[in-house]
């Protein structure tokens, strides 16, 4: 006890704390190891090369360049990293990570579906399940790729039963599916055995939506078969014409510059892509003068038969009035289908869009008074009692028909014209429900501006609930609509986000607290987020395919549906943080590649692959007894 009181030990007890023990002095934090810089690096190459499709061979000599570019750098020098590491670290790394978060988002949350079958270059049938989901964090709604299914039957039925398969395999509930969109082919949307018949079997309630851009390409198509044959002929022969030749293009480049004409090239008419009729039809018209110069000198050397008649029809009176005329109606339409060709949120402004554009069409023909003291559901485009005498034609034709009268032929071209546009709004009556009580219709008030409105058209939002039972439960069907009344009330309040757009408003909308500090709204703006997943199109998984084609192409065909599936779930991954110059690998998959899980679920793939190849080798030989033998030699 006297020397615990001595200066000497207070002395040294005092210096003792103040010593750095020599654990501490060695240890080092994560984001120091050296490893951990080496995956990092090795990660940020593989990203860059998943976004920009590098091929996984250019690995190989990569990483050797990187180490010559920077020899004083000592995490280039201890990467190592070729084209097998690269593809397993894309594949079993990046790409089974984001195929892990897209499923734990679709469990936990309610979800749309988006699928569409096709065939690829190595006619392997394919199916994309695509899901729509809100993502709370970024306020925003997502079309994300839940993965590719190789299918062998692609009826509705084994269509379903593949997509049903793949749920369950992800542990993803069905009753969380609030939506499905898809393409209009039977197969899909057929009511009595088609995909959505097989859903509905399972899921009443859920939301069914046909693309509206196939909708609306098929609209146009349709309507085009009433218009003289020529002119389809017509455009197909100008667009083939310099597909053929080069020379031929760079002879029309010559004619560009006597006329002063833009130099643009002559677009493709396509069958399959929706807004190529449209473009084409601006092209040819803008060139006119070009083409007109091009062919009349073509017809004169009597080289090809083609290009007579092409200036022989091209002469013809009335067929520049029927180009423009086209020209003016194929632009309001694809104006529509560039709308809702968008990945972000567009199903609140889907009816009123597609009304105020039905309507616009129908005011070319229909009177006037009759058109605004009759609902769009109740008026019959082909009812020519209700037509006006003189239909509208756009400015251009209008214009055109002065300065070149067409004189008795007049009545037949407003004919032909009047007959397109009759037969266009039949279709697009046909294809959507313009009544103002469809689901559709209520849907618009997800807008901000017609939720708070005084003059909403729903009153009672029970209407729209009713129709999602799996998102409202009975039992908070009258706080529902207390708070859908209360919204007026808080009106001035809620200033400061009105003007959001509906992805952010009704989110921020929870945040609004009563006087005892309760969520003021909350039912409503978790009834209206879950509404967010409703999707406006399928134009989403069309834009996969367009990856996946670029991915599997003639050089490589032989990649496997995983292998491309893989490839564009990691470019996803990386797309969503805005790019490979953004994107940071999380904890986890640094861990994996360091820990070399990776590596393993790499290894078990290969096994799982060369095992399945050995034994429907045996199988086709009939040494049926060894397959149980060459499956266990390889999965072990």
């Amino acid at each position: 006890m006297k020397h615990k009181a001595s200066s000497k030990h207070t002395r040294n007890f005092d210096a003792k704390k103040n010593t750095l023990n020599i654990k501490q002095f060695f240890k080092r934090s994560d984001a120091e190891l050296p490893q951990d810089k080496v995956a990092k690096a090795e990660m940020y190459l593989t990203g860059y090369m998943a976004e920009h499709g590098v091929p996984f061979a250019q690995a190989d000599h990569l990483v050797d360049v990187i180490k010559k570019m920077f020899p004083e750098c000592e995490t280039a020098r201890n990467m190592k990293m070729k084209k097998t590491k690269a593809s397993y670290m894309l594949q079993d790394g990046i790409a089974w990570e984001e195929r892990q978060v897209v499923a734990k988002f679709c469990r936990e949350n309610y979800f749309s579906l988006i699928i569409d079958e096709s065939t690829d270059i190595s006619v392997s049938q394919v199916l994309a399940v695509m899901v729509r989901v809100y993502d709370e964090k970024k306020c925003k709604v997502a079309d994300l790729l839940l993965d590719f299914v190789e299918v062998d039957d692609a009826s509705a039925e084994g269509l379903y039963k593949s997509v049903k398969e793949m749920l369950e395999k992800e542990e993803i509930p069905l009753q969380n599916i609030v939506g499905f969109a898809s393409d209009n082919c039977s197969t899909m949307l057929g009511v009595n055995n088609g995909f959505q018949a097989h859903l509905k079997r399972d899921l009443p309630s859920v939301f069914i939506l046909g693309c509206v851009c196939h909708s609306f390409a098929l609209c146009s198509s349709h309507a085009s078969n009433t218009l003289p044959s020529f002119l389809e002929t017509f455009l197909k022969d100008v667009c083939c014409y310099f597909s053929r030749s080069s020379k031929r293009q760079h002879q029309f480049q010559m004619i560009q510059d006597v006329v002063q004409s833009p130099k643009h090239k002559m677009l493709k008419l396509s069958q399959t892509r929706w807004l190529s009729r449209g473009l084409v039809l601006s092209r040819i018209l803008e060139q006119w003068d070009a083409l007109q110069l091009f062919f009349q000198g073509e017809a004169k050397t009597d080289k090809v038969d083609g290009a007579s008649q092409i200036s022989k029809t091209m002469a013809t009176p009335g067929t520049k009035h029927m180009l423009l005329f086209l020209n003016y109606i194929i632009s309001k339409v694809d104006k529509m289908n560039l709308e809702f060709q968008s990945q972000y949120f567009r199903i609140a402004t889907l009816y009123s869009t597609i009304s105020d554009e039905y309507r616009s069409i129908l005011a070319l023909f229909v009177d006037e008074d009759i058109l605004h003291s009759h609902s769009l559901a109740e008026l019959d485009p082909n009812d020519a009692a209700k037509h006006k005498s003189i239909i509208e034609l756009g400015g251009r034709c209008e214009a055109m028909l002065i300065k070149q009268p067409l004189g008795e032929k007049e009545g037949r071209f407003r004919n032909d014209c009047k007959r397109f546009l009759v037969e266009l709004c039949s279709q697009m009556k046909k294809r959507f429900n313009f009544k103002e009580d469809s689901i559709l219709a209520m849907l618009s008030i997800m807008d901000p501006k017609e939720a708070l409105s005084p003059q909403r058209g729903i009153k009672s939002i029970g209407k729209l609930a009713v129709n999602f039972p799996n998102l409202v439960k009975e039992e908070d069907l009258d706080e529902l609509q207390d708070q859908w009344k209360d919204l007026l009330q808080f009106k001035e309040s809620l200033k400061n986000i009105s003007g959001m757009p509906a992805t952010s408003f009704w989110l921020e909308l929870k945040s609004i607290k009563d006087a005892n500090n309760q969520t003021k709204f909350h039912h409503l703006s978790t009834f209206m987020c879950n509404l967010m997943v409703l999707p406006h199109s399928s134009a989403g998984v069309e834009r996969v395919f367009s990856q996946l084609n670029r991915i599997k192409n003639k050089q490589t065909n032989k990649l496997q549906v995983s292998t491309v599936a893989n490839r564009i779930l990691a470019m996803q991954s990386i797309s969503r943080q805005d790019g490979c110059h953004r994107w940071e690998p999380s904890p986890a998959l640094i861990k994996d590649v360091k820990g070399g899980k990776c590596h393993k679920r790499y290894m078990e793939r290969e096994a799982s692959r060369k095992g399945g190849e050995l034994a429907t080798l045996y199988a086709d030989e009939g040494d049926t007894d060894e397959i149980e033998e060459a499956m266990n030699v390889y999965l072990n």
